[in-house]
């Protein structure tokens, strides 16, 4: 074969899927902060991500012909592609060492590495993780590239890669001890000099990009999610405890454990799982050292991307660990005897990636994928002129982002995020809340937000009618990419969930808010209404708020039947002791009603016991239990 066709077959095959399956609309999370960072330069945030800011806005430059977000769309693309070119290189320099030369081997790899189910996402969104994969498949190839010439510059190429994993993305910090065996195996090569030296090379590569980003933040651009302009601050954005420091980030999940095992189905699926066996199997056969370098890749990095819970995209953080797997895919399909080797490697690329394409393509294809994109103009488009709006979630906050800053839609609306400062109200122009302020009067639902007017402009709820209706979001549900956090007073819970889920509950909030006010104007019948469709939304997850005040709804219409499951519900979601002093009181007088005396006895005395000797509290369970 070849030599140039090692690495253009795959890259052709994965620049080929790209192009089939990229779209030109934002994306779910945090895409559209990147998207928006890209076009004026801002801050992302911690560590920054300069170098994928500076590359992508450079490769805009050259695209300046195509839409602005289908082309850092196309620069992941791109990226991808290197990537598995590279996964190809370094297989068939392996394969080359190994005494099992086969470039379709090689080929057939990097090939079967571009169609996984992450790995093709990864190249149709504006992220960085395409970047970091282009990196850390380039690294793989120099480090064997090293380790057989054993000459200067082929080390400090890899030292200089290092460096720029790092910073392409900071999980790249959890392969440091494959890093360091490597640095150790080859220290009489090196000495202590060498060593020495070329980590200052690694430092400053890693680094480098970031000395921008003082200068990025004191242009104070509107996408600026830190502010690393003192030396103090930058320290502490490269360094990323905003995140690393939260209390419950990491831990075990049992549903994450088993992620890990599905993202690496989905990225091999059998042809590809089977021949990796095969290869690591032959591997322990002709040189057992070999796999002591990949097990310290692989392990760390994957068990740190399965215990940092409040990463939403562990899948990509996984592709990472995967790499060196896709070589094992290479030295299985080696081990093929001579005689069948070109027939049997055709059968199974061809096999793999029919299987591959045909399992992922439809899933990962951005092509008319706009829920995103419709997610933030609802968010945005209905508010009145020259508004603030104060956002807290990232899928809020990102699109609308994207949307003013990339698309010019509604320059006029100042957008903020939520804080102690920006929860309070400018009072000349109509303030929007995400997140209502805890005890601000005169807040009145506008779909899924609260509205607050300036004096003598009208403040009445605004039902708002939905782009997208729950039944819609539920028939374009993906797999579960995404995560559902949720902040006790004690405890961080994370739970997986769709993306197209955030429609459904948008509308379930809405619902919900138009339900509260109803009920605040003694609309019973109408807050009814709107509670239960908030309920019946997403029976799967029941808002406490919603369940609650619907079944006190249907109390105060002696629709006992309806109540008393309702109540009894609303005790299991971890109610406020006022929620339970008030379903306890309505639960016990239902029992009463019914002739069940000792059952409204055993309520009258569990709401006693929330009372206890508070006297705000005692006044509530006298309130409820008055008789009506």
């Amino acid at each position: 074969m070849k030599r140039m066709l090692v690495p253009a077959v795959p890259f052709a095959w994965s620049l080929g899927l790209s192009i089939c399956t990229v779209g030109p609309t934002v994306s779910w999370q945090d895409s559209g902060y990147y998207l928006a960072a890209v076009r004026e330069l801002g801050v992302l945030y911690p560590p920054g991500f300069v170098l994928y800011l500076i590359s992508c806005k450079f490769w805009t430059f050259l695209l300046g012909f195509l839409d602005f977000t289908l082309a850092v769309h196309l620069f992941s693309s791109v990226c991808a592609a290197g990537a598995a070119a590279a996964i190809a290189l370094a297989a068939r320099d392996l394969l080359r060492m190994l005494n099992s030369e086969n470039d379709l081997a090689a080929v057939v790899a990097g090939a079967l590495a571009a169609t996984g189910y992450a790995f093709w996402s990864s190249a149709l969104l504006a992220k960085s993780y395409a970047l970091l994969y282009l990196i850390l498949s380039l690294l793989i190839w120099r480090m064997i590239r090293a380790q057989e010439s054993g000459k200067g510059r082929d080390f400090t190429i890899v030292a200089a890669l290092i460096g720029l994993a790092w910073a392409a993305h900071p999980s790249a910090a959890t392969l440091g001890l494959a890093f360091l065996l490597f640095v150790v195996a080859h220290r009489k090569t090196l000495g202590a000099k060498g060593i020495a030296w070329r980590a200052g090379v690694a430092a400053a590569c890693a680094i480098g990009p970031s000395l921008l980003l003082p200068i990025l933040a004191l242009r104070r651009p509107s996408t600026m999610l830190g502010d690393p302009t003192s030396f103090g601050e930058w320290l502490r954005y490269l360094a990323g405890s905003r995140f690393t420091g939260l209390p419950g980030v990491f831990g075990v999940d049992g549903w994450r454990a088993a992620n890990t095992v599905k993202y690496l189905w989905e990225d091999f699926l059998g042809v590809g799982l089977v021949l990796a066996l095969v290869g690591l199997s032959r591997l322990v056969v002709v040189n057992r050292k070999l796999l002591l370098m990949p097990a310290l890749w692989i392990v760390p990095s994957a068990l740190v991307a399965t215990l940092f819970r409040i990463e939403g995209q562990q899948d990509f953080w996984l592709v990472a660990a995967w790499l060196p797997l896709h070589l094992a895919v290479a030295v299985g399909l080696a081990a093929i005897p001579a005689r069948f080797a070109t027939p049997a490697i055709v059968s199974l690329g061809v096999v793999g990636l029919a299987w591959a394409t045909a399992a992922n393509g439809r899933a990962v294809s951005m092509r008319g994928y706009d829920l995103a994109e419709k997610y933030g103009r609802f968010h945005l488009e209905p508010l009145d002129p020259n508004s603030r709006l104060v956002l807290e979630s990232d899928d809020a906050l990102a699109t609308v982002r994207y949307l003013q800053v990339v698309k010019g839609v509604r320059p006029d609306v100042q957008v903020v995020r939520r804080s102690a400062a920006t929860e309070e109200i400018v009072t000349s122009c109509p303030n929007y809340f995400e997140v209502a302020p805890s005890g601000m009067p005169n807040l009145a639902p506008c779909g899924p937000l609260m509205r607050w007017a300036p004096p003598g402009v009208p403040n009445e709820s605004r039902v708002l009618t939905f782009p997208v209706s729950p039944a819609e979001a539920r028939s374009r549900v993906g797999r579960e990419r995404g995560i559902r956090m949720h902040r006790l007073p004690d405890d961080l819970i994370v739970e997986p969930e769709p993306y197209e889920y955030r429609w459904v509950a948008l509308y379930v909030r809405a619902q919900g808010r138009q339900g509260q006010a109803a009920f605040a104007r003694n609309d019973l019948r109408g807050a009814a209404e709107f509670l239960e469709s908030a309920r019946a939304a997403d029976p799967d997850h029941p808002s406490l708020e919603v369940v609650h005040l619907l079944g006190v709804c249907a109390y105060m219409l002696n629709d006992f039947g309806r109540a008393e499951p309702l109540l009894r519900q609303s005790l299991r979601l971890e109610p406020t002791a006022r929620q339970q002093i008030r379903a306890c009181s309505y639960l016990s007088s239902i029992c009463r009603r019914q002739g069940r005396a000792a059952e409204a006895m055993r309520w009258q005395e569990q709401a006693m016991a929330v009372v206890g000797a508070d006297p705000e509290l005692r006044r509530e369970f006298e309130q409820f239990s008055r008789p009506r």
